[in-house]
């Protein structure tokens, strides 16, 4: 399996369970670090069903400096569905890493793992990752499920839903842009 996904300024390392301790280290020493490391654990590690791997979690690179994790996960293989998420620390927040690693994410789901259809989404109250969505080439909005989470403050909110699909992908990305490290 590859190491890493790159492009000109954002490198995804893939997560595994051989560099995870790295991983985790890599992790310290600022002032959101505690919540990224709960989140490394609670979203980015390795999943399978039936002995394929259906979590995808990387930690990102931006121009060579740590920005935080995003993750590709298969939803269903029988679909071809996926879907993608972030988490960025704060201090990197609005440089682009989130929309720059789309990229990847798409190469890997389409070209990679052969999927369909890649969803992702946000929630309404989400400005940053709002703006980031709509900075994503081929993304589109697909409608807003109703009260789908539980907010910092507990409360019901909606989310809204975006989408690609890869005749979409092929249009507007050119594969070659990403190279896979092995």
């Amino acid at each position: 399996m590859f190491k890493a996904l790159q492009t000109d300024f954002i490198t995804l390392h893939l997560i595994n369970d051989d560099n995870l301790a790295e991983v985790y280290e890599l992790f310290r020493g600022f002032p959101d670090s505690r919540e990224m490391q709960e989140e490394l654990f609670r979203n980015y590690l390795p999943r399978y069903e039936k002995d394929q791997r259906t979590n995808f979690g990387f930690y990102s690179l931006l121009h060579g400096e740590l920005a935080g994790m995003t993750l590709l996960t298969v939803d269903s293989w029988e679909e071809r569905a996926g879907s993608t998420g972030a988490d960025v620390f704060r201090h990197m927040r609005g440089r682009g890493a989130t929309p720059g690693s789309k990229p990847h994410l798409f190469y890997l789901a389409f070209e990679l793992l052969g999927l369909n259809r890649v969803a992702t989404g946000c929630r309404v109250s989400n400005e940053a990752s709002k703006r980031s969505l709509a900075k994503t080439r081929g993304l589109q909005f697909e409608g807003i499920m109703r009260e789908s989470g539980v907010n910092d403050a507990g409360e019901f909110e909606d989310e809204l839903l975006y989408a690609i699909l890869r005749r979409d992908w092929l249009q507007l990305y050119d594969p070659t842009e990403v190279r896979v490290i092995e």
